[in-house]
């Protein structure tokens, strides 16, 4: 069973600024709140990059965590594939020039392979995926339209 968050936000900046801004691991802390470190990054041949980080979950703990462009499409496109505590989530962002803004849409989708577990694993999930979302995209917003 496979569940999806989605949020979207209009920046009011150029397309490729707006990219630049999320394609940025200076920015990783801004858009990503619980982020504790960036380990190591790899380049890939399609211009995106293997990450890996740690988090830090409410309670402190730290939890290894990576991610990987599966889709780099500049400056209009991103999928990455991150994995975190066993959980696979594929995280999609789209810019589209909407007059003179930049309209980012951001979706989270996951997989729970196990039927009859899924509804009870995917519900507690939605709530932290879509609160990241919003996070992210808010945070952006504010770098680039106030700084």
């Amino acid at each position: 069973m496979s569940s999806r968050v989605r949020t979207r936000i209009d920046i009011a900046a150029p397309i490729d600024v707006v990219f630049a801004f999320f394609d940025d691991l200076a920015n990783a802390a801004v858009l990503v709140s619980s982020l504790a470190e960036i380990t190591a990054v790899e380049t890939l041949s399609s211009g995106g990059r293997r990450v890996e980080y740690t988090t830090r979950d409410r309670a402190g703990q730290l939890h290894d965590a990576s991610s990987e462009h599966v889709v780099y499409d500049r400056p209009v496109r991103t999928v990455t594939r991150n994995i975190q505590s066993g959980v696979v989530t594929t995280m999609t962002r789209e810019f589209r020039s909407v007059g003179d803004t930049t309209r980012v849409t951001a979706t989270v989708e996951w997989e729970i392979p196990v039927r009859s577990v899924a509804r009870l694993i995917s519900a507690p999930l939605r709530g932290p995926y879509r609160r990241g979302l919003r996070h992210s995209l808010r945070a952006a917003d504010q770098a680039l339209t106030t700084g």
